[in-house]
Parts: C-alpha cells; sequence; structure tokens
C-alpha cells in the first residue's frame, strides 16, 4: 500500500487534485488519477488549457511515483479487466421472419376460433 498524494501541475502552477490516498500500487495511482482527470474535464471541460495539464502522483516523501498528461488520462486506451463475474451481452433475440409470422396469421385465427392454441414461433 502506498500513500499516494495527486498534484495538478499547469504551466508553473501547482495545486492539489485532492487529498492524499491510500492505493495498492502504482496501476491503482493511474487508475486513481485518470478518474480524477476526468471529473475534472466533466466540470471543467471547455477549457483548452487543461489538455496542457499533467497529473503528478508522489508518495509521502515527495518522490514522484506517476506523472501523467491529461490528454493521456483521457485518451489512451484502458486495458480490459478480467473479471469472472461480470454479465456477458446476451444475443439479442431473433424474431419469426416476418413472412411466416403473417402467413401464421390465420392459421392462429382459426384455432382461437376453435378452442385450440396454435404453436407460437417466437417461444412467447
Amino acid at each position: 500500500m502506498v500513500r499516494a498524494h495527486f498534484t495538478i501541475r499547469l504551466g508553473n502552477a501547482s495545486l492539489p487534485a485532492s487529498a492524499a490516498q491510500w492505493v495498492e500500487d502504482v496501476e491503482a495511482a493511474r487508475s486513481t488519477a485518470r478518474t480524477i482527470v476526468q471529473g475534472l474535464m466533466r466540470q471543467h471541460g471547455g477549457d483548452p488549457r487543461l489538455m496542457e495539464a499533467a497529473m503528478v502522483i508522489t508518495d509521502d516523501d515527495g518522490a514522484t511515483l506517476l506523472e501523467m498528461s491529461f490528454f493521456d488520462a483521457l485518451y489512451l486506451p484502458v486495458e480490459p479487466v478480467a473479471d469472472a463475474d461480470r454479465r456477458r451481452p446476451r444475443a439479442p433475440r431473433r424474431a419469426a421472419p416476418l413472412g411466416l409470422t403473417a402467413a401464421l396469421g390465420p392459421v392462429r385465427r382459426l384455432a382461437g376460433a376453435l378452442g385450440m392454441r396454435a404453436p407460437s414461433l417466437s417461444g412467447r
């Protein structure tokens, strides 16, 4: 565990982005920095100077753990997380071909008039 301090550097100015946070490792610090940058861009995204800013992450001793530009935090792809508990997207249900459904309409009406039930093609 590392206590990480997140600071925004814009030109010669530096300001704390948030209170120090305990993170698991440098990769967790990178993920937290991305989240902070994305939140700042949602709030102040109209200011083009922010694309020239950088997030500097240091430890309690002031040693730099990581430096990331806002541009990189926003636009570099993130590796997908392998999570066994993540839901898999379901394939959409396929409807019966429209022509066949329309063709079975009279058969269903006749079956309804006779008090029978015609099988459904769509599984309903």
